[in-house]
């Protein structure tokens, strides 16, 4: 394992079971988001707690003087999380809406241009191919996609389709 700055693998889509989860038993609270979080995925906690370890240890070492800030608790940073989150799904769900009605957008274009997107299991997105159903663009992340359907991507498309059929 590296020292220094952890990543959680799909967080997102963590936070966001464990947001409908606690919705669901109507137990949504900091407190009780902080306690599902330690119990539904102890292995991400663990590397919290170690991260945090390391930067103490590394805070400790610091004699020279050089201004370091003291490391954040892993209670504090899912409580952070839990307020960031609480804000994106809670208060202002708007912001999913607008990436929903977007991604429609870029269906409707996609399906111009022959082509059908298709969300998978990951929550990425395929970009499948009308006429041969074969997929032509596997696991894209959103912005990925919006970049394959932007003007220049379009653009490149067609120029693919183009020596598809010259050659």
């Amino acid at each position: 394992m590296a020292y220094g700055r952890i990543y959680i693998d799909n967080l997102r889509k963590k936070v966001t079971a464990l947001f409908d989860d606690l919705r669901a038993d109507n137990r949504l609270g900091e407190d009780n988001f902080i306690e599902a979080f330690k119990r539904k995925y102890p292995q991400d906690y663990a590397s919290l707690v170690y991260e945090w370890e390391f930067k103490v240890h590394e805070f400790k070492k610091n004699r020279k003087g050089q201004p370091k800030p003291h490391p954040i608790r892993p209670d504090k940073i899912l409580s952070n999380m839990y307020r960031n989150y609480y804000f994106k799904l809670i208060k202002n769900p708007g912001i999913k809406k607008s990436k929903e009605r977007s991604v429609n957008l870029i269906q409707v274009k996609a399906g111009k241009y022959g082509y059908k997107i298709k969300k998978n299991d990951c929550g990425r997105y395929n970009v499948i191919n009308k006429k041969t159903k074969e997929i032509e663009y596997e696991n894209l992340t959103y912005g990925e996609l919006s970049k394959r359907f932007s003007k220049q991507g379009i653009q490149e498309i067609l120029a693919r389709k183009e020596s598809k059929k010259d050659g």
